[in-house]
């Protein structure tokens, strides 16, 4: 068995190929075989340079006593929260590992996970390059406090997230009057308002001038645009106040999971409202 060059990428890079290699590596997995396949992963994804000669088939590759010890460290995050636990079926202790029934939901669901904090943040700015500082720094708080079960305060650092998102809207549909008037006459209902109350009189304003907008604005409104909002807020509310409610890990999994398709809207709609004046 040949070893592979050293992995020379960030830390949360090389988590993102673990989860990778979790993803096939099925319900449970031994340490070492665990490695082997993820340097052949690395590999084939040109992570790493291919030691293997021209034409000489048939060679295993491993990773060096480095890279496998940030691969054991990026393990034991993932059992700490929760995501993989010690042993197998048939074995009870360390080689042997196996995902837990959380981690099968996480590990096995389609898309970009909290638990691979570079791979959201990526999809997230792919599809978002004029993504928010604010937004992107607050989001960040709530992924890495999800990932160690501080979920009280990624449920408010998501919230704060989404409330920069809404203020941002609001400012850009306050600023694409037609008539400045009316700019004025919305400006002084939002002003020094609760984010509720600005946020129930842009819902109610921009509903006027429907008729106008394309369909896929319409259409995602209320569920991707309104649903996912109230979602987040309640949970918000419910964790910034001393209610004694828990904060689900699944429901929080959720949360984050839609927040990529509740920020493009949020952006697609502000870009129709500064290309579009309004009434």
């Amino acid at each position: 068995m040949a070893e592979i060059e050293k992995i020379d990428l960030p830390f949360e890079e090389i988590r993102h190929y673990v989860i990778e290699n979790l993803r096939k590596s099925g319900a449970s997995f031994e340490f070492k075989n665990f490695c082997a396949n993820l340097a052949k992963l690395l590999i084939d994804k040109k992570a790493v340079k291919d030691p293997n000669p021209v034409g000489f088939q048939g060679v295993n590759f491993n990773l060096s006593i480095r890279d496998e010890n940030i691969v054991r460290e990026i393990i034991w995050d993932f059992i700490i929260q929760r995501v993989i636990t010690i042993g197998d079926y048939n074995n009870s202790s360390w080689p042997h590992l196996s995902l837990t029934e959380y981690g099968k939901k996480a590990i096995e669901s389609s898309g970009v996970i909290p638990h691979d904090s570079s791979g959201y943040l990526k999809a997230l700015k792919n599809t978002l390059p004029e993504l928010d500082t604010i937004i992107e720094t607050y989001l960040l708080e709530s992924i890495n406090t999800y990932n160690i079960n501080q979920l009280l305060s990624s449920t408010i650092t998501l919230g704060c997230a989404s409330e920069r998102a809404i203020l941002l809207i609001i400012d850009s549909y306050a600023n694409t009057f037609r008539e400045n008037e009316k700019s004025n006459i919305f400006r002084k209902k939002i002003e020094g308002r609760f984010i509720k109350t600005q946020f129930d009189e842009f819902q109610k304003s921009i509903k006027h001038g429907f008729s106008t907008y394309p369909y896929d604005l319409k259409e995602n409104f209320d569920n991707t645009f309104t649903g996912i909002y109230q979602m987040i807020r309640n949970n918000r509310n419910d964790a910034g106040h001393p209610t004694g409610k828990q904060i689900s890990k699944d429901s929080l999994f959720a949360n984050l999971r839609v927040f990529i398709p509740y920020c493009k809207y949020i952006y697609d709609l502000k870009k129709y409202l500064e290309e579009n004046k309004h009434d």
